[in-house]
């Protein structure tokens, strides 16, 4: 089977979940695989939509399989590179194109030529809400609907802390911003207010569950008495992340420091022999991909990572101090930013002081509290929840289905 032929089928990638006894709305949701966040926003999704009433269905898509090998290797390919290889001229491109409304027709065009098969998938799914959580997928609903070759009720779930750009759209019913100044931001250029919804960035159901610390400690054989550090590791990349591993040998303070490699076999090989010869005080344990990072989340003391959106979230919810190391230039660090501004994590000037760093907030239990506490004041761990019942809430009301367009 051609390329071609099997992008007019369903995607692999697809997950269709079916609420059983339940008659209500058909809820598409559409992601992109350029970054993991993207996808994990839309997976948080999926999963609330089981938990709202009134959704009868809800599958969800990455458009970056129903599209051509050009935009798959922009979009996601290009991406991957850059940020790993070159991230002075992501930092660059994120600034010089965060201009509303800058290119837009060009690159809306281009997106529409190489995203026929997802068109055409829409048509025939005839959902009653769409949910996207990437610009490229809002940019493709957004045109169906000024062109009326759709009809559909159109959100837009921003999962960064700031609305680049690329995020705006004319055509759309709602918005959803992680922050108030995100709520603030797209008011001043232009969208109305009564648009605009702040929610926090939809993350697994599973984060708001009340868990059992104690049993999570006995089932992990975590020990009680240490702190836990929390390292995700496989978010730096293999060399990175071995430099980060190894200067936590550093530390002083007794804890327990748990390396989570991802999908990478080669990197927990690696931690693992590189951990030999950690000093007695420090036990380090490497684990592969885990879908249980809630309940790691909730027995740990302090996490060590990449302030994407979804992580961010994750851990502000799961009230969990960070450290923030090696952002990317433009939207990670000003993720970062806003969380070192609210003091709900910290920064070492350079990952040779990460351990520094590390001792330094063990050894201040009271401002470890502190962060806990304005963790707690920040969290959205219903936000998946929150976004689906908001929809639903509104979808009887006339004025909720005309949809604005916003002229740049």
């Amino acid at each position: 089977m051609s390329r071609d032929e099997s992008q007019q089928q369903a995607s692999t990638a697809d997950a269709i979940t079916m609420i059983p006894e339940s008659k209500g709305s058909k809820l598409v949701i559409l992601s992109a695989s350029s970054g993991s966040g993207h996808t994990r926003a839309g997976e948080a999704l999926e999963a609330a939509a089981s938990l709202v009433p009134g959704i009868s269905s809800a599958r969800h898509i990455d458009v970056l399989e129903y599209g051509s090998a050009l935009l798959g290797g922009l979009y996601a390919d290009l991406y991957e590179q850059m940020v790993s290889k070159t991230p002075s001229l992501w930092g660059w491109w994120y600034d010089k194109s965060d201009t509303p409304w800058k290119g837009e027709h060009f690159r809306v065009a281009l997106e529409c030529s190489q995203m026929r098969p997802l068109m055409e998938c829409l048509k025939i799914e005839e959902p009653d809400i769409i949910i996207c959580t990437h610009f490229l997928a809002s940019d493709i609903v957004s045109y169906m609907l000024q062109r009326e070759k759709l009809s559909t009720r159109h959100a837009v779930v921003v999962t960064d802390l700031h609305v680049h750009a690329m995020w705006l759209c004319h055509q759309f019913e709602r918005y959803f911003v992680p922050a108030e100044e995100s709520s603030y931001y797209l008011s001043q250029v232009g969208f109305p207010e009564d648009r605009i919804t702040v929610t926090g960035i939809p993350i697994h159901p599973a984060f708001s569950r009340n868990m059992d610390r104690e049993a999570l400690r006995r089932r992990y054989e975590i020990d009680p008495s240490l702190p836990v550090v929390l390292l995700t590791a496989g978010t730096f990349g293999m060399e990175s992340s071995l430099v980060a591993v190894r200067a936590l040998m550093n530390m002083q303070q007794p804890a327990q420091i748990v390396a989570l490699c991802g999908k990478n076999a080669d990197l927990l090989a690696e931690v693992v022999e590189a951990t030999k010869a950690a000093p007695a005080h420090l036990k380090f344990r490497a684990l592969p991909y885990t879908a249980d990072m809630h309940e790691w989340m909730a027995i740990s003391t302090l996490l060590i990572g990449k302030p994407g959106g979804l992580t961010l979230s994750e851990a502000i919810a799961s009230a969990l101090p960070m450290i923030l190391l090696n952002p990317i230039p433009g939207q990670e660090e000003i993720n970062a930013a806003s969380m070192l501004e609210q003091g709900v994590a910290v920064s070492p000037m350079d990952v040779v002081t990460l351990p520094y760093k590390v001792d330094r907030l063990l050894q201040e239990p009271h401002r470890l509290a502190g962060m806990r506490d304005r963790m707690k004041q920040l969290a959205h761990p219903r936000a998946a929840q929150t976004i689906l019942e908001t929809l639903l809430g509104q979808q009887f009301s006339q004025d909720s289905m005309s949809i604005p367009k916003i002229t740049g």
